[in-house]
């Protein structure tokens, strides 16, 4: 049903203090398309202490853009930025442990560090560590962390949950809760949550059978790209 998203890599500007300017600096260079330019900057904001240069670089390095891709290195800087407190940074460590990026795959590592980042509030580390569980074949913690990344507003971990409630799997059935998580992650923007309401609404299984509601849902869905969405909306 689920399989682990990947990560998120987005360039952040969590500057630190006297180096501020100059990760700045790299990330208009940056913009210019002043490729070394910008990694050189970063690279010295990183060895003055500016963890976000060591961040940015470190992204530059797992992308590939523009320069030769390299995950040694991007796993050297994302830990210089992560051991300093940058969120993400752990993050992005995590999924390399875990995927054996750039490093032997050590997925115990990439728990713990997920978990780290999991409690600061990385809705994507839950998530992720909800997918583990569930390989792992741990309802229980599968289903807590599903529900820690759906408190932070992750549409998928909404749905994903939702299914578990609707269809009994591995939880206690609920129908009204499973709706309920549906129509969050449908607000959240996940298609496919959007597209489930509307067969719920219609199906009868645990509704009655409201078909002005299943269109509803349908179109939305069908607005947010899912074309079954928009096949089931032109039948009603």
């Amino acid at each position: 049903m689920q399989k682990i998203i990947k990560s998120m890599f987005v360039l952040m500007l969590s500057l630190s203090f006297s180096n501020a300017s100059m990760v700045e600096d790299g990330v208009l260079e940056l913009e210019k398309g002043n490729v070394l330019e910008a990694a050189n900057i970063f690279n010295s904001a990183c060895q003055k202490g500016a963890f976000a240069g060591c961040y940015n670089l470190g992204l530059m390095y797992f992308q590939g853009n523009n320069i030769a891709k390299n995950y040694p290195k991007a796993y050297e800087f994302f830990t210089k930025a992560c051991n300093e407190g940058h969120n993400q940074a752990c993050f992005n460590l995590a999924f390399m442990d875990e995927k054996g990026l750039g490093v032997n795959q050590n997925v115990d590592k990439a728990m713990s560090l997920y978990s780290k980042v999991c409690e600061e509030g990385n809705a994507s580390a839950c998530f992720n560590l909800s997918a583990i569980f569930e390989n792992q074949g741990d309802n229980f913690k599968n289903v807590d962390f599903l529900t820690k990344a759906c408190n932070l507003e992750h549409a998928k971990a909404c749905y994903n949950l939702a299914f578990k409630y609707y269809n009994e799997e591995g939880v206690e059935l609920s129908p009204l809760k499973a709706v309920n998580l549906y129509q969050k992650s449908c607000d959240l923007g996940y298609s496919n949550a959007c597209f489930n309401l509307g067969v719920a609404y219609l199906d009868g299984k645990f509704f009655a059978v409201n078909k002005s509601q299943a269109k509803f849902y349908f179109d939305k869905a069908c607005s947010l790209n899912n074309e079954k969405a928009c096949e089931e909306s032109n039948k009603l």
